[in-house]
């Protein structure tokens, strides 16, 4: 099957973004981030045959494609994927302790590692989904354990949300491109619901699918915890951490550039 040049330019801009990041892509991959073209996995890999442009432009090595003459993305591939899950397994306890927090929803790896693409220096970067109401208590509760236990300088959480308010603005390409590299660790049944809630992103990438891999790290067990601390202890621990969030946030704004 020969494809059009728009199929041409969508394989194209798949390989050559994900290769910013030194990252070559599965078959799987490359489909999954094809943007507003649609087609199976097989059409996909029938493009890439039959395409003088492809053939001349995309490499293709041990299942993986990438920019022609770029086979060194393969061996930096592998020893970035050994290496983020050594970093994984060595962060388990931590993405554990997140994920059986009061009030959290969905823990789930943004950033590097959710790609199993990170350096050695890599932060575990996380998007969180919290009960109604319990946002800033989750946040602040996070970072102060990371900070007891030693882990604040290797954990970052750059996305908290509340259940109650699922979808996600701006409904544009960047958005649905973080959320389509989500990887969940818990709390599945939320992931399914924050994917229907932002139908956008398969208008962007139609032929992503939420997939249910199951659980990686510890499911939450803390329900008897929040019906106690919902008693009236957590509303108005919410209302001070927003408080003292807010003011921290705003001393750290001083000094952005």
């Amino acid at each position: 099957m020969t494809p059009t040049s728009a199929e041409e330019r969508a394989v194209l801009q798949s390989v050559i973004y994900a290769s910013l990041f030194d990252y070559p892509l599965t078959l799987a991959q490359l489909g999954d981030s094809l943007v507003a073209v649609a087609a199976d996995y097989a059409t996909i890999a029938a493009w890439w045959r039959n395409s003088r442009l492809l053939q001349a432009t995309v490499g293709h090595r041990d299942g993986l494609y990438f920019p022609a003459g770029r086979d060194d993305l393969v061996e930096t591939r592998a020893r970035r994927e050994a290496l983020s899950r050594d970093l994984l397994h060595r962060d388990r306890r931590l993405l554990e302790l997140v994920a059986r927090m009061p009030f959290v929803r969905l823990v789930a790896l943004s950033g590097s590692l959710a790609h199993l693409n990170a350096e050695r220096a890599a932060d575990i970067d996380l998007f969180v989904i919290t009960s109604p109401g319990r946002v800033w208590l989750v946040t602040v509760g996070v970072l102060v354990m990371a900070k007891v236990l030693g882990w604040r300088k290797r954990l970052c959480l750059n996305y908290v949300i509340s259940e109650r308010r699922l979808a996600i603005a701006p409904a544009d390409l960047f958005t649905a491109n973080q959320i389509i590299h989500l990887q969940p660790l818990a709390g599945y049944s939320t992931y399914r619901r924050f994917i229907d809630a932002n139908p956008f992103v398969s208008h962007w990438y139609p032929n992503f699918r939420f997939r249910d891999q199951g659980s990686s790290v510890g499911e939450r067990g803390s329900g008897v915890i929040e019906r106690v601390l919902s008693l009236g202890i957590a509303q108005a621990a919410e209302r001070v951490c927003r408080a003292v969030y807010r003011r921290h946030l705003r001393r750290r704004a001083a000094s952005w550039q």
